[in-house]
């Protein structure tokens, strides 16, 4: 046996701590790929596995002549019933279900406007077509039948006519207007 001193100790201890840091990252390297190769094996045997259950679901609906979708609609109709016809809760929830149908339905149906009261409109298309200071208020008459507006009277001037005409037919609720308007 042989006796290294000083700095030939040196090299050699780094020699060998260099020998067992490269042999440690072969280690290290060689373990990564086996876990590599195994997280692959696993992923093709699940893909495997999902094949073959939906050749077997396939093949099942082939050969009785369902699809795949009628078996799914068929189930699904089949947890409604469960859900609606059980005993002990069933009437209670058709109920529930029943209500908040029906009071969606009346809260998105468009309400109605309810008829127009003819002098309550009258007094509408009064204020509009009067409401300017040079308007003919004494020599017009406004009457309303059915939401139809009727103006009879005499106007000084034929274009007072015709704003009186599109004045009445701007109100809210009037389904038209019948002039029978003069000049003198």
């Amino acid at each position: 046996m042989k006796i290294i001193s000083g700095a030939k100790a040196k090299t050699v201890t780094g020699a060998v701590k260099g020998g067992a840091s490269a042999f440690g990252d072969a280690q290290k390297q060689a373990r990564e790929t086996v876990d590599d190769a195994r997280r692959q094996a696993r992923r093709q045997v699940t893909r495997a596995r999902i094949a073959a259950a939906r050749a077997r679901a396939t093949s099942r609906t082939k050969a009785s002549g369902i699809s795949s979708k009628a078996v799914g609609a068929a189930g699904a109709a089949g947890l409604v019933a469960g859900y609606f016809l059980d005993p002990e809760s069933g009437k209670r929830r058709r109920h529930v279900v029943k209500d908040r149908a029906s009071g969606l339905i009346r809260r998105t149906a468009a309400p109605e406007k309810p008829p127009t009261n003819d002098q309550a409109l009258a007094e509408r298309v009064e204020s509009e077509i009067f409401q300017p200071a040079d308007a003919p208020k004494g020599s017009v008459n406004v009457n309303v039948e059915h939401g139809i507006v009727y103006l009879r009277g005499e106007v000084e001037r034929p274009d007072q006519i015709r704003q009186l005409i599109e004045q009445a037919g701007s109100v809210d609720g009037v389904a038209g207007v019948e002039s029978l308007l003069r000049t003198p």
